[in-house]
């Protein structure tokens, strides 16, 4: 073979190797400034490791490398700073279902973006801060939630971002001059033919109050009902989900502000309202007068389970169908089996906690509860976020071990099966519409203030395995990752915001990046 033919064919092999994005995960696209390297994840975990996928047994140097596919810059903001607990930038976004557009809400502003033809399709300045964001099933409405005076829920055209409807949430729950004391809506959680939404305010002059409420639109924005119908929750609720046929719909009570000596409860209605059935949490005491659940609250698809998670870390799992028969309703992981083989509920089992308050040095610190994820019917997913002390003020000596860090548990008795360190805070588990992957988006080490972290994390929910050996690829960044979402062909949508380190410099961008 002549020596022309050969260098054409080594040039041909190393531009397909290039643009399959097939490269070793430690080679940086020539879009991207992060720090893409090929160094080991920290990880705790154990598990059983399976041969059955041909990706499982690999570091994550020789997993597929993800590539830059787009990125679109957001406008000058204050950048982040290292030094702060959670992040003061509030971003968000969101997949349509078909994975064809991406909505992304920053400031008042909120941009729509057309994926496969690299371009904006839309921009729009709304009245508030944009809260959240999320497209109707259908794709034909986009709807979009705000923190202001007003505290707007609106129902958008998909295609163009022409209002179709508005409902103001402050004429429920009242308002305030205050920023921090104004109304916001939390969760838009979208079903087949409806959209179920939770919004509420906090204040604490002269002393701690709550409001909230849930409703139920048409994907239009039509309003169908609230909960409660005439006065508010005089607690908070920070999440809703539903069945994907929109019949079971669970949302949660409870008093994140650890003053008001309140159970968290978590309610089952139907698409009508109606009480299916409640459950109460008391709180963990010694350590915490009150109990909460911020985003840990997940329902299957099917509506059969549902899994509460509490901000104190403790973890609880209930089948539908066992809660709807006669009687007072318990979750499956309190139950101990005597050695006759008859259930009792008298007996709390404590090893259903994903973590517990942990006493070092003098101090009580724990790692708190942010999210929860049915990821299959024999697995469920916990999100833990940074480490916190029980007893306020308190000092927290060092990291909690579970700080960070993604808990995998068997349904059937809720035992721990392997962890997941990501190293920095995760505002959530994103999975895509068909379920088969998931996202985890990760800013800041507020611990260590490790800027090594930031980036996305993408697992293959059909693999076996521990963590590691699901995740499929990492992409890291620069600045701080706030939200991502995925769609079902595996692109990830996620939101840089730029980091101000302890030395006065500032490192990466406010942009959304489109990530394969």
């Amino acid at each position: 073979m002549k020596k022309s033919s050969i260098v054409l064919i080594i040039i041909f092999s190393v531009v397909f190797l290039v643009c399959s994005g097939c490269t070793s995960s430690h080679i940086l696209t020539s879009n991207e400034k992060g720090n893409n390297s090929s160094e080991e994840i920290s990880e705790i975990e154990s598990g059983h490791e399976s041969s059955q996928f041909s990706q499982e047994n690999l570091t994550s140097s020789e997993k597929s490398s993800p590539y830059l596919y787009w990125e679109y810059e957001l406008g000058n903001i204050t950048p982040d700073n290292l030094s702060e607990g959670r992040s003061t930038v509030q971003d968000c976004v969101a997949y349509s279902w078909d994975g064809k557009h991406v909505a992304v809400g920053t400031g008042k502003k909120l941009t729509v973006i057309d994926v496969s033809g690299k371009k904006l399709l839309w921009e729009k300045t709304l009245r508030g801060n944009i809260s959240e964001v999320s497209f109707s099933k259908d794709g034909k409405y986009l709807l979009a939630g705000e923190k202001s005076t007003d505290g707007y829920i609106y129902s958008l055209d998909a295609g163009t971002g022409n209002e179709i409807h508005s409902y103001r949430s402050a004429d429920d729950l009242g308002t305030s001059t205050n920023s921090k004391y104004q109304p916001c809506i939390y969760k838009i959680t979208a079903a087949d033919d409806a959209v179920y939404i939770a919004a509420g305010r906090y204040w604490k002059e002269p002393e701690y109050g709550l409001a909230s409420r849930v409703y139920r639109f048409s994907p239009d924005g039509t309003l169908s009902w609230k909960l409660p119908a005439t006065e508010n929750y005089a607690q908070s609720v920070n999440w809703i989900d539903s069945s994907q046929d929109g019949k079971n719909v669970v949302f949660s009570t409870g008093d994140w502000t650890n003053s008001l000596g309140l159970d968290a409860v978590v309610y089952s209605v139907d698409e009508s309202g109606n009480l299916r059935w409640k459950y109460e949490i008391p709180p963990l005491k010694p350590y915490f007068v009150s109990a909460a659940i911020w985003h840990g609250l997940d329902i299957s698809d099917d509506g059969s389970v549902v899994t509460a998670y509490t901000g104190d870390g403790r973890k609880y799992l209930f089948y539908d169908s066992e809660m709807m028969r006669p009687g007072d309703g318990k979750t499956a992981w309190d139950m101990k089996t005597p050695g006759d083989g008859k259930t009792s509920w008298d007996t709390y089992d404590w090893q259903s906690n994903v973590t517990v308050p942990e006493e070092v040095e003098g101090s009580h610190i724990y790692a708190y509860g942010e999210a929860a994820k049915i990821s299959s019917k024999n697995e469920i997913l916990y999100l833990t976020g940074a480490t916190l002390p029980a007893y306020y003020p308190d000092n927290i000596p060092m990291a909690h071990p579970l700080e960070n860090s993604l808990v995998s548990c068997d349904t059937e008795k809720g035992n721990t099966s392997w962890n997941y360190n990501l190293g920095g805070r995760c505002a959530g588990i994103f999975f895509s519409p068909d379920m088969r992957f998931f996202v985890l988006p990760v800013g800041k080490d507020s611990s260590s203030g490790n800027t090594q972290v930031h980036g996305v994390h993408v697992f293959d929910n059909q693999k076996s395995g521990n963590g590691n050996s699901r995740l499929i690829w990492r992409f890291n960044t620069e600045g701080v990752i706030l939200d991502a979402a995925i769609s079902s062909d595996c692109t990830v949508a996620a939101v840089e915001a730029p980091l101000k380190l302890e030395n006065g410099n500032v490192i990466g961008k406010h942009r959304l990046i489109i990530v394969r």
